[in-house]
């Protein structure tokens, strides 16, 4: 029994690197070096326009 379940999780663990190579190749084909390094969306861009509440002085 214990050894079905060994084998079982080790059958998820091989499925889930797999799954993450193919996404990490996928994502490398879709966006260059440029977009993955910037900093330039998400907070960073909001702080730019000051959008978000903590960034702005009362």
């Amino acid at each position: 029994m214990w050894i079905l379940l060994e084998y079982g999780a080790w059958a998820i663990s091989a499925g889930i690197l797999l799954w993450m190579l193919a996404d990490a190749a996928r994502v490398n084909r879709e966006f260059d070096e440029d977009t993955l390094l910037s900093s330039l969306e998400g907070i960073d861009e909001l702080l730019e326009h000051g959008d978000v509440p903590e960034a702005k002085e009362h």
